[in-house]
């Protein structure tokens, strides 16, 4: 089936340049072109699309606006944003309704790849067997409300980290927890933090969104008791391969957005195996039994147990969560990024490797075969003589 790709801009002549642009994709892609917000949703209402891109400044309706109102009457809808305008005010306002930010000028390769590879993550975390899968499990970690107001609040141009520090400080838990987090040894800043404030200054918005996440995806889950399963190995392993994964990102030169993305990613990996554990305990015993026999990869197990495995239930979950197509991605293909459509380096190679270098010091359950890294996936972008930068990075405590 063609998918179905609504592109939204006030300028006709960027419409039609759009329409030029990606005329060679007419034979997989239908296309429509309205030229603001009221049309996109009065058309949208009649019929669905797989895609939205929306240009950011348009009078009426902006760009943030529409793919906020997108994301209440059609979640399932990938939504991304294509601008000629790096305003923060306005690029923070799309915080949790946009899976991506493209920049214009963009070449039809990139804008073709961003599109593609947001709608096939799409799809392939709607698999039937997948959905089933899901229906099964009544305790799907909730997005905290504390991430929902601190969302709310970046979308305030007046908002600064003192803001942001006043609503972390109103959970009490939760300020316990991303103190003793980020004066850890893990972050390694030199001064004890004493105010989520400060942890926001220090660590940015990004980062600080990313522990609350990851912070109250475990905390649900305490009450997990299933044989051969350990909050804490997982914990102690999610938190490696997240400094691990913005390392790697770092020693390639990354942007800051990239290597956010990476760090997110990486914390947030393996919360498939979480979801597991708390719902279906007797057949995920099962899956950890099975590795250990066989001595298979925990993935492998999974798959055969449950027909997906832990990386696809977690991909699954962030998308629900709304996190953007590179997180996403990069959680729901961490052990098999091959099937990525991406030919350059990403969130998902930084999480695989940082899986792979973290894996013999701090696995992720006790007993399970280590993952390694996919050399054909790492020598088709030609960072196979990278490993040992990226190894030394990691365990210099490179965070950039």
């Amino acid at each position: 089936m063609k998918k179905r790709i609504l592109f939204v801009d006030d300028e006709e002549f960027a419409l039609r340049g759009l329409e030029r642009l990606l005329r060679s994709m007419r034979d997989e892609w239908d296309m429509e072109f309205v030229s603001n917000g009221d049309g996109a949703l009065a058309r949208m209402a009649e019929v669905p699309f797989d895609v939205i891109i929306s240009d950011m400044r348009m009078p009426g309706m902006n760009g943030a606006e529409l793919l906020n109102e997108v994301m209440r009457r059609h979640p399932k809808t990938v939504r991304l944003i294509l601008s000629g305008y790096a305003d923060r005010d306005l690029i923070l306002k799309c915080v949790g309704s946009t899976h991506q930010y493209l920049a214009k000028p963009c070449d039809a390769r990139t804008l073709k790849t961003t599109i593609q590879r947001a709608a096939h993550l799409e799809e392939s975390l709607k698999s039937e067997a997948l959905r089933l899968l899901v229906n099964r499990c009544s305790q799907l970690p909730s997005v905290p409300a504390l991430y929902s107001e601190i969302i709310e609040a970046l979308q305030d141009p007046d908002a600064d980290v003192d803001t942001i520090g006043n609503i972390i400080v109103k959970d009490v838990g939760m300020t316990a927890k991303i103190l003793k987090l980020v004066n850890s040894a893990f972050f390694g800043l030199g001064n004890e933090i004493s105010s989520p404030g400060e942890a926001v200054a220090y660590l940015g918005t990004d980062t600080i969104k990313s522990l609350i996440l990851v912070t109250h995806a475990f905390a649900e889950s305490e009450v997990i008791q299933v044989e051969g399963f350990s909050i804490e190995s997982l914990w102690a392993h999610s938190l490696q391969v997240s400094k691990a994964a913005r390392a790697t990102a770092f020693f390639e030169s990354m942007d800051r957005k990239m290597i956010d993305e990476a760090f997110v990613a990486g914390l947030l990996h393996d919360v498939g195996k979480l979801i597991f554990a708390m719902n279906l305990p007797k057949e995920y015993r099962e899956a950890l039994t099975l590795a250990k026999e066989k001595k298979m990869l925990l993935a492998d197990a999974e798959r055969q147990v449950f027909g997906a495995d832990h990386a696809d239930v977690g991909g699954y979950l962030l998308g629900l969560w709304g996190l953007p197509v590179p997180v996403v991605e990069a959680i729901a293909l961490h052990h098999r990024p091959e099937l990525t459509m991406m030919q350059s380096f990403s969130p998902l190679t930084a999480v695989h490797v940082g899986d792979a270098m973290v894996f013999p010091k701090h696995p992720s359950l006790p007993g399970m075969l280590p993952s390694h890294m996919n050399m054909k996936y790492l020598t088709s972008l030609d960072l196979q003589d990278h490993i040992k930068g990226w190894q030394a990075q990691w365990e210099e405590g490179g965070f950039g």
